[in-house]
């Protein structure tokens, strides 16, 4: 959970913020009976649905992710119809210069990027040909 505290110029917590996107773990520690816990069920109950919730670009945040994901779809495809590898991060990098190569073939590769030098070395094989994580954009290209 995230909380700011507010401090005046002594030093002093004046206050603090929780954003209401944390509300949920706040509540389950907040005795039932306290009328802060009424609070936070009230906001809460207020809160529109992500499915009910239009962004600045008109689209709800569902319809939002899948067209983001529809067009990374798209840039890898791309990508790899020319021959060029991809690089991403997940649970299986650790640290901020390692990433994960998914080449055109459909293997993985975990890499380490040296950013002084602009290369990279190949930390180990992850995935066979045809087994990595965009495999699947190789059998609906075209």
């Amino acid at each position: 959970m995230n909380v700011t505290e507010l401090k005046n110029d002594k030093g002093v917590i004046s206050g603090i913020v929780i954003p209401s996107a944390d509300f949920r773990e706040l509540k389950i520690s907040v005795n039932p009976k306290a009328p802060f816990y009424a609070y936070i069920s009230r906001v809460l109950s207020e809160q529109p649905k992500s499915e009910e919730l239009i962004l600045p670009n008109g689209h709800t945040i569902d319809e939002t992710n899948k067209m983001t994901a529809l067009t990374i779809e798209e840039l890898y495809r791309h990508a790899f119809e020319k021959g060029v590898p991809m690089f991403y991060q997940d649970e299986r990098t650790k640290g901020p210069k390692e990433f994960i190569r998914a080449n055109p073939d459909g293997s993985e590769d975990l890499i380490s990027y040296n950013l002084k030098k602009r290369n990279y070395t190949v930390i180990k094989k992850l995935l066979p040909p045809g087994k990595g994580y965009w495999a699947y954009l190789l059998r609906t290209s075209g």
